[in-house]
């Protein structure tokens, strides 16, 4: 694979990014499903970017991305997240040829859920390993269970959404997408089959 930028970026847009890459970690099925694809945001103000990221099972979405992806050179296109830490810091690399492996980001708004949520309520971001584990247990489970329906969700990938934000979240019906937003952060994530 080869590369014609390189980015080391932190603050605001590093924690986007790393968000976004979150989506990757998996690392879906298809090559596509291993990188950040940034594109014109259809939301912000004109030169703003969107970021995409899904492995196939959930789809991370931040639009418009932070103001400063100028200064750090980050440009439209595929991205591949190379290394995140704590701080907030990542480092990304932009992906020159992506016919070669057929790379064709799918059209992430078909999943999007429309029409009226079923059910709407809020979800605190939690995490599941160390000291902090049991921090919000008690309310995981009670977001688990007040959906009007059985609804399982992956805790990786609730987990991923990152603790101490509070999500907006939609319930559009058994096995349908649930989306989460957060400010200009959104995440769809499948229900697990039962």
């Amino acid at each position: 694979m080869k590369y014609n930028a390189f980015i080391d970026c932190e603050g605001s847009l590093a924690l986007q990014l790393g968000f976004l890459s979150t989506a990757t970690e998996k690392n879906g099925y298809l090559p596509h499903h291993e990188d950040i694809y940034i594109i014109p945001s259809e939301s912000g103000e004109e030169g703003d970017l969107c970021g995409v990221a899904t492995d196939g099972k959930r789809l991370h979405i931040v639009d418009p991305l932070d103001k400063s992806v100028g200064v750090f050179g980050l440009t439209p296109g595929y991205w591949k997240v190379f290394k995140k830490t704590k701080k907030p810091i990542v480092w990304a690399a932009r992906i020159v040829d992506t016919s070669a492996d057929n790379r064709k980001f799918p059209d992430y708004k078909k999943v999007m859920p429309n029409g009226e949520p079923v059910y709407k309520t809020s979800f605190q971001g939690f995490c599941h390993n160390g000291v902090a584990r049991w921090h919000n247990y008690g309310q995981l489970a009670k977001f688990l269970h007040d959906f009007p329906d059985t609804t399982a969700i992956n805790l990786d990938f609730l987990h991923a959404l990152g603790m101490g934000f509070t999500w907006e979240v939609e319930w559009y019906g058994p096995a349908r997408p649930l989306k989460f937003t957060e400010s200009n952060r959104t995440a769809i994530i499948m229900p697990m089959h039962l």
